[in-house]
């Protein structure tokens, strides 16, 4: 019955999808904002940019059926609003080179996770308390024509490091931040959906690299008081120190997006955490520092102007510690193409596969455990109306949660986007 129930709704939204207007992206360009919903909110949006304030809202609505495998067979569902505002500070305030951030966010949901009992997770709007928050509260100052700029506040990590544009529009939630890294600290490292205070430093010694490095609270939000936000500093929180070092050349009618990156990082938090195996003389788990490196690239290899066709690669990878926590290495990789269905010049193609592995100590620790998870994303995303996209999609998990005795699981989805 859930299958059946769930493939109804993926045949409407198909349809939805191949009725919908061809090129609805024309209208954006005689107008800013003719690509939201309400479009410029009767002339208040171009207002509010003329003195330096403009605004986001956002909603996604997920809607999931496990079909096969995982623990529990059933439908789930997950929704996020962001409300932004990003502030002009030289409009503002006549500060040349500042600039501003408050986003709010708003979490509702089942959590198809529980169903499936994945390691890296299902959904990357999934939450495990639903809340609204403060999630971001920042202000950056850029100098010597924006090639340095110092950024200090409330800050998502992964907005700026580890980010890959080609792999954003994936649910799945490894294809925007790696499992060995995903997993540390004590309540995550500053990302959704959790964020810390931060100060972060960005200089571009050309305008194709960048060098950025950044320390933040070692402990976002308080793990014991989920809901809402929280800026704590308790003693043993220590910190988290990140570095990126990046390449970006330039792609084929390149818009907003960075489809050509080639980054390298590394990680560490200042405090200690314990090992998962060793322990000392009075059988106290030795305390071990939790770090890694990761990799990611992304490149366009295909691009026709006159047809709107491209195709790009992607391939991103980390390692951790192995001593701290379950998943010591982690890849993923894909194909994301733009243009291939036919009348749909702005519909968007996605085929992704990950895979987190086990440490040794963590299988030493648990007794019985695969090797690891891995899992494949397909999707399809396209826009219906002005502001509003639809996103069929299905995963498959192997080995969910590593664990021997959980079959693997198809999970079919949907995502709603609405842009207002």
């Amino acid at each position: 019955m859930n299958l059946s129930i769930n493939f109804s709704g993926l045949t409407l939204a198909l349809l939805l999808l191949a009725t919908a207007p061809a090129a609805l992206a024309s209208y954006a360009d005689q107008d800013t904002y003719a690509g939201n919903l309400f479009n410029n909110w009767g002339g208040a949006r171009t207002k509010l940019a003329e003195k330096g304030i403009d605004v986001t809202v956002e909603y996604k609505a997920d809607l999931w059926n496990l079909a096969s495998g995982g623990l529990k067979s059933g439908t789930s569902y997950n929704d996020n609003l962001d409300i932004k505002f990003e502030l002009d500070g030289e409009k503002l305030f006549g500060i040349k080179g500042n600039r501003a951030m408050v986003y709010f966010l708003n979490n509702n949901g089942s959590g198809p996770n529980r169903r499936v009992g994945s390691v890296e997770g299902i959904d990357n709007i999934e939450v495990g308390t639903n809340t609204f928050k403060l999630y971001e509260l920042w202000d950056e100052q850029s100098f010597f024509d924006d090639r340095l700029s110092v950024l200090i506040g409330l800050h998502d990590l992964n907005s700026e490091f580890m980010v890959n544009d080609m792999t954003a529009n994936f649910i799945h939630p490894a294809f925007q931040v790696n499992q060995e890294f995903a997993q540390t600290g004590k309540n995550g490292p500053s990302i959704f959906p959790n964020t810390s205070l931060a100060a972060r430093v960005n200089y571009a010694p050309t305008k194709e690299t960048y060098i950025m490095a950044a320390v933040f609270d070692g402990v976002p939000g308080n793990p014991d008081r989920p809901r809402g936000t929280h800026i704590d500093f308790e003693s043993g929180d220590g910190a988290l120190y990140i570095a990126e070092l990046g390449f970006t050349p330039p792609a084929a009618d390149q818009g907003d997006t960075v489809p050509n990156k080639f980054a390298i990082g590394a990680w560490t938090y200042s405090d200690r955490f314990d090992d998962l195996v060793t322990v000392d003389s009075a059988g106290n788990p030795i305390k071990k520092r939790s770090e890694g490196v990761y990799v990611l690239s992304s490149y366009q290899f295909y691009h026709d102007k006159n047809k709107g066709r491209d195709v790009g690669a992607f391939f991103r990878a980390g390692m951790g510690d192995g001593d701290t926590a379950q998943t010591d290495w982690f890849y993923a990789a894909g194909l994301v193409g733009n243009g291939w269905v036919p009348t749909r010049p702005d519909g968007e193609l996605g085929l992704g596969f990950t895979e987190s592995h086990n440490s040794d100590k963590y299988i030493q620790a648990v007794g019985a455990a695969n090797r690891a998870e891995s899992s494949v994303e397909l999707y399809y995303r396209d826009a219906i109306y002005n502001g509003i996209t639809l996103q069929p999609d299905i995963q498959y998990i192997v080995n969910p949660g590593t664990d021997p005795a959980v079959k693997n699981a198809t999970i079919i989805g949907m995502r709603m986007d609405i842009n207002f």
